[in-house]
């Protein structure tokens, strides 16, 4: 059996064999959206929350696709395709579908729906970080997570080309924003510094349960934009993603640094929380 499991409109399929047309959207254009997630103890962790995210993409970017029922069934059935063993990644992708080249964007879908589930892996319990020279594109609002990803991977790729993790990116303004695939934290003064989504970011998922926790553990909060002087001179900074929960970052662009103690608190509050969800999912899945 592959290790890997695939459905296109929720029908799962062989992965070596798995095919949407040459002429389909997403390809040609990068015209879609996707999410991704993991599984914890064997459940799909927040997928509710992805799927809210989902379809506020997709509602403003005009995109047709399976009902949500039928999404989350593809999810499920998917997921039980590749098997029991370990932790998966899960990456949801919606296409706007196949249609001519010089189509207009209203007539084409229901497009394409895309679910595949491969091996997690171990994830990293810290990052290291560089600043990077490819800023974020202004944007009037919150950003959405489209197939038009290239621009978050060369970020990526410029970081690993200086011996780091994680790409820091920076806005037009050149504060810190955002890294390419994490939300980006700071602690000042013991206070919490995240960049506002009016920054044109992406709302994160564990971005709003580290800001909850932040409520539940009285630690100040303030959102935004860093100056690179205080990103630098901060006394913790960490990262938050769906795949890897609350890192600290532990070297900036080569020079060790501390995982803190408020990076330490909120990991383990957000971790406790997500472990409380999914032990409700899994009660909720228990026959009778």
């Amino acid at each position: 059996m592959s290790p890997v499991a695939v459905s296109i409109d929720g029908v799962v399929v062989e992965p070596a064999t798995a095919s949407i047309s040459v002429f389909d959207r997403g390809l040609l254009f990068g015209d879609g959206c996707f999410e991704v997630l993991r599984t914890w103890h064997g459940h799909a962790v927040e997928l509710e929350a992805h799927l809210d995210r989902l379809g506020a993409s997709a509602a403003t970017l005009q995109l047709r696709m399976l009902s949500r029922t039928e999404l989350t069934a593809a999810v499920e059935r998917t997921l039980a395709a590749a098997g029991e063993e370990g932790e998966h990644r899960i990456r949801i992708v919606v296409t706007r579908g196949p249609g001519g080249l010089a189509a207009e964007t209203a007539s084409l879908g229901p497009g394409r729906a895309i679910v595949i589930v491969e091996p997690l892996g171990a994830q990293p319990t810290e990052l290291s970080a560089a600043i990077v020279d490819w800023p974020l594109a202004p944007r009037r609002g919150p950003a959405h997570k489209t197939l038009a990803y290239l621009d978050h991977v060369i970020a990526r790729d410029l970081a690993r080309a200086a011996g780091a993790d994680e790409a820091i990116r920076l806005g037009a303004d050149g504060r810190a924003v955002e890294g390419a695939t994490s939300t980006l934290y700071a602690v000042l003064a013991g206070t919490v510094v995240t960049p506002p989504l009016t920054s044109g970011i992406l709302p994160g998922i564990v971005r709003e349960r580290v800001l909850a926790a932040c409520a539940t553990l009285a630690i100040p909060l303030r959102e935004s934009t860093l100056a690179v002087a205080e990103l630098r001179g901060a006394d913790e900074i960490f990262a938050s993603s769906s795949l890897r929960g609350v890192v600290p970052i532990t070297r900036l662009d080569g020079v060790p640094r501390a995982a803190g103690p408020i990076t330490v608190r909120i990991a383990t509050a957000v971790s406790a929380a997500l472990g409380t969800r999914v032990g409700s999912a899994a009660s909720d899945r228990r026959p009778g």
